[in-house]
């Protein structure tokens, strides 16, 4: 299992801060938010996009149901290489952009996900990358499956609503620095 927050985590995202969009791994607080609106009894798949070091990766492997897969995809060598190195049958790790979704589920013959969850930093990546990856992911989820994403600033807040039915924010100031959840729902 990967361990907790490590120096060496710091200084991969501070040299990489234009992708990762931060220094710090996300706290407990803005995880446990993150999460909070998934029922994990009744997911089967759940997609991360940008799972970094892995803190969030392993509160989901933490709480899913034995018969969940969680695909993530991230694109990042090191931090892919540092994931693989989890030991659950449960979890497949993609040395992959965000917008490679529908062939990767193709290899597992998933059709939908009943959630993607995001650590992307939306507000650093091109406007077109962005709409790939929204335009990706809302065709990639079933009909009521969520997609969560936690983002510094309200930059995107916008580009969010017209590819989901219900877009809620939510606030956590237990975390550095503070960050905003969105709950979309398709």
């Amino acid at each position: 299992m990967i361990g907790r927050f490590q120096l060496s985590d710091s200084l991969k995202l501070i040299k990489n801060i234009k992708r990762t969009g931060t220094i710090v791994p996300s706290s407990k607080e803005l995880i446990n938010r993150l999460l909070s609106s998934i029922d994990f009894s009744e997911a089967r798949c759940i997609v991360e996009l940008g799972p970094g070091n892995g803190c969030v990766t392993q509160t989901i492997l933490q709480r899913m149901h034995k018969d969940c897969q969680l695909i993530c995809l991230e694109l990042d060598n090191d931090f892919a290489k540092q994931l693989q190195t989890l030991d659950d049958p449960r979890l497949h790790v993609y040395n992959a952009c965000a917008s490679s979704i529908r062939p990767i589920l193709e290899e597992f013959d998933i059709d939908e996900v009943d959630h993607i969850v995001s650590s992307l930093p939306l507000a650093l990546i091109k406007d077109e990358v962005v709409q790939d990856i929204l335009k990706t992911v809302g065709s990639n989820l079933k009909e009521g499956g969520r997609f969560l994403q936690y983002q510094y600033t309200l930059a995107n807040y916008r580009d969010v609503k017209p590819f989901f039915k219900d877009v809620k924010l939510r606030f956590t100031w237990r975390n550095m620095p503070p960050a905003f959840v969105y709950e979309c729902v398709k």
